[in-house]
Formats: structure tokens, C-alpha cells, sequence
């Protein structure tokens, strides 16, 4: 049984409720033993946060034991928390040596809330800090909100969360490369044409307009998750494991950047349109009916790189797609063949042979990834988060597009509900004589 003290800043929030919650209860059933202080704004008491909280439960966890959740609840209290008045901190207490405190709030509020934490003594060694993302909306920014971070906790404390890397299916393509070494043998320039990922959404903006629409899916989706994956799908397989942080990092910063003329030729950006009964993106809650926030991104990259000279890389992110999908596609040379890593909405593995038709395996897509996650920082494993190196490496390579962006040279192309993002997207592949790999 691994005991721990978990105070949750945010824990009115639509995140707490529908991630946060539910994956510290599933850990309680897996054998950890946390004390929670939930804290938000809202002036409650704790049977009036606890009655808020068991009605979201009902709604997020499936088949919930009522005998169970009345033992978890029971290690819950609630305190309301101004986040920038120090006097509610003076309320907070660590009292586990393995403290972990969660900051489900907005990235703006984090420097004032670590300022405040540790005016009453909340950064000792033994406590650790966990972020969500979005850490900035570029490089400056992001440097800056680490700068204040680490003004009052080490880098050893900070656990910056991206819940894809908390996905069992995410792993298994790196475990299957570091473990098999057939494939850890064909996955690289010798014998790769080029590579896809593709994250795709049925789902359009929904309620999240007003935090949507400044960001896009370039922010949103691609800097982050896609790099991620992106990264875990090439660094070399005969690394230690200990040394996958390190070895992402490498990768992140092998990206080229690319030109001004591939800023043009080598980015599609779209924004879909209204179809099939559904609205267009400017019609959505919370939108500006001028935006110009892009709800889809593709483009092809390369990495200066040992092992992937010359094997270019097409990405790909859309809301409001045909079809849900996120997929890590490695194309062969000569005759058509692929190897196919499916992560959503089943983990697969799939190998496309020309004559031989596909090879299928079902893989098994473990535990929720936030219940990893947590379970991971009080483990205190850090290799599962983003260390801010990685992140100023990433925003490096983004934030030229982003500027061309504010330049105009790539349009903003529209597309409707329900298909596969705007024509330049297939043109993209097509001018190399490649196409987007047929996963319907």
C-alpha cells in the first residue's frame, strides 16, 4: 500500500472532475492510499463538495462500486483557495513526506500559486509539483512561466504532464522497437521511405471554444502530443530505458527548421466549415465569428539525425475528421508496404506486406493514462513528463510557423465536417509522389 498526500488546486474544474477524480480512485482500487485536499475558489464545505463530486462520479466512472467510492471519498476534505491570496495558503499542510500537489488551473495562475506555496513553506525537497499543459503559447513565454517556477521548486519537483505520454499504447511502440530487434532493424533510414502520424478527431471544439481559439491545433495538438510521438517513435531502440528523456530530447532538437520557401510548400492549415447538420468552427460557443484559428495542420518535416537522414515525416491534426484515429504509419521502400502502430481508438499493430496481405495483432492498451500518471509521480519517475528542455525545443521549431502564420504565408483553407481537411493536405504527399496511408 503506497500512502501519499494529494492536494488538488482546481478540484471544482471540468479536468478535476472528469480526468483527475476518477484516475486517483481507480489507483486507490490498484492499492494507493491517498489523503486529498481538494481546494477551488468556490466558497464550499466538504459535504457540499463531496455531494458535487459524487454526482460527477457517476457520470465519469464506470461501474462504481458504491461501497468502494464511500472509502475513497471518506480521505477527502475540501478548502476553499483564492489562488492569489497568500492568506488561503496558510491553510495547506503536507502531512506526508510524499506530498504532490496538482495544478489543475490555468497556466496563468501557476507562477502566483508557486509564489505562494512556497511563502508558507509548501517547496521542501519531499513535495513535488505537477503541470498541466499549456506551459506558454511559445518560447518566450513558455521560458518565462518555467523561469518563475523555478524560482521556488527544483527541477527535480516539477512533473510537466502531456497524457499522451501517459498511454500504455503510446509506450508499446517504444517497448516493441527496444524489445524487438526485427523491428529495431527495419525502423530507420535504410529501409524507410518516410513516416506518418496522424491524430484525428470526430470531435469539434465543443464547450472548450474560449480556450480553443487562442491556441489552434498547432498549440494545441502538434507541438506538444504529436512531437511527443513523434520522438518516441524514433529515438534508437538500444537505449536504457532510464535514458528515454534524455534521448527524446535529442531528437526534438535534431527538428530542421524549415525555410521560409517550406514554411509555404510544406504547411497546410485549414478550419472547418459547416456539414452534414453540424456547425463550422465560427459558429461554435465561445468563437470569435472572425477567427482565424486553425482547427487543422499538416505538414512534412525532416530530422538531422543519424538514424533518419533523408526519411521525410508527414503530420497531420484535425478536429471535426471523418473518422477518430491516432496512427504512427512507417512506410518501406520499393513496392507498397507499411507498418502500421494504431494508439486510438484500438493499440494494434499492423504489417502490410504486398502479396501477403496485413498481419494483425491487438495489443492491450493498459490503464487510464492519468491513474499512470499520477501513480508515476508518486513513484517519483520522472521519465513519462516533459522536462523543460524538451518543451523550448519543440516551441524552437514551432514558433517559425507561427510567425509565418501572422505574415499570412500559408492560407487558411476551409473544410468541411466529416472529410479529411483541406485538398493542399493530400497535395502535400502528392508532390512527392506519396499519398496519406488508407486506414478506412
Amino acid at each position: 500500500m503506497q500512502e501519499c498526500h494529494f492536494i488538488l488546486l482546481g478540484a471544482t474544474g471540468d479536468l478535476a472532475m472528469r480526468k483527475i477524480f476518477p484516475a486517483l480512485f481507480r489507483a486507490s482500487q490498484a492499492g494507493l492510499k491517498p489523503s486529498i485536499c481538494a481546494c477551488a475558489k468556490s466558497p464550499l464545505s466538504t459535504p457540499e463538495f463531496l455531494d458535487k463530486l459524487n454526482t460527477r462520479a457517476q457520470e465519469y466512472i464506470k461501474s462504481l462500486d458504491p461501497s468502494a467510492w464511500e472509502d475513497f471519498s471518506a480521505n477527502i476534505s475540501y478548502t476553499p483557495l483564492d489562488l492569489t491570496r497568500l492568506e488561503d495558503f496558510k491553510a495547506l499542510q503536507a502531512t506526508h513526506p510524499n506530498t504532490i500537489i496538482y495544478f489543475s488551473i490555468a497556466p496563468e495562475f501557476f507562477a502566483k500559486a508557486c509564489q505562494n506555496l512556497a511563502a508558507v513553506g509548501l517547496n521542501t525537497p519531499n513535495i513535488k509539483i505537477v503541470l498541466e499543459k499549456p506551459l506558454g503559447t511559445d518560447l518566450k513565454s513558455c521560458q518565462e512561466i518555467c523561469q518563475e517556477i523555478g524560482q521556488h521548486f527544483k527541477e527535480e519537483q516539477i512533473y510537466r504532464i502531456d497524457h499522451y505520454l501517459g498511454k500504455q499504447s503510446v509506450h508499446n511502440l517504444f517497448y516493441l522497437r527496444h524489445n524487438n530487434p526485427f523491428l529495431a532493424g527495419l525502423l530507420g533510414a535504410n529501409y524507410l521511405d518516410h513516416v506518418q502520424v496522424s491524430v484525428l478527431e470526430t470531435l469539434g471544439v465543443e464547450s472548450r471554444g474560449g480556450f480553443y481559439d487562442p491556441m489552434g491545433a498547432l498549440r494545441d495538438m502538434l507541438q506538444n502530443h504529436m512531437l511527443q510521438i513523434l520522438a518516441l517513435s524514433t529515438i534508437p531502440a538500444n537505449i536504457p530505458i532510464e535514458r528515454t528523456r534524455q534521448a527524446k530530447l535529442e531528437i526534438l532538437k535534431s527538428l530542421k527548421p524549415l525555410s521560409r520557401a517550406a514554411l509555404k510548400s510544406q504547411v497546410v492549415r485549414g478550419q472547418y466549415i459547416a456539414g452534414g447538420g453540424l456547425k463550422g468552427y465560427t459558429e461554435e460557443e465561445q468563437v470569435n465569428h472572425n477567427s482565424q484559428t486553425e482547427t487543422f495542420v499538416a505538414l512534412k518535416l525532416e530530422l538531422d539525425h543519424p538514424s533518419w537522414q533523408g526519411v521525410p515525416f508527414y503530420l497531420r491534426t484535425g478536429k471535426r475528421m471523418g473518422i477518430s484515429l491516432v496512427q504512427v504509419v512507417f512506410v518501406f521502400k520499393g513496392p507498397p508496404q507499411a507498418l502500421v502502430y494504431t494508439i486510438q481508438p484500438q493499440c494494434s499493430l499492423e504489417l502490410q506486406l504486398q502479396g501477403m496481405g496485413a498481419l494483425k495483432s491487438t495489443l492491450d492498451s493498459g490503464m487510464d493514462a492519468y491513474e499512470r500518471l499520477i501513480l508515476e509521480v508518486v513513484a517519483g519517475n520522472q521519465a513519462p513528463f516533459n522536462h523543460q528542455d524538451e518543451l523550448e525545443a519543440a516551441w524552437s521549431f514551432v514558433d517559425p510557423i507561427l510567425q509565418s502564420w501572422h505574415e499570412n504565408l500559408t492560407p487558411l483553407l476551409p473544410y468541411t465536417v466529416g472529410s479529411f481537411g483541406p485538398q493542399a493536405a493530400f497535395d502535400l504527399l502528392h508532390q512527392d509522389n506519396r499519398e496519406w496511408f488508407a486506414h478506412v
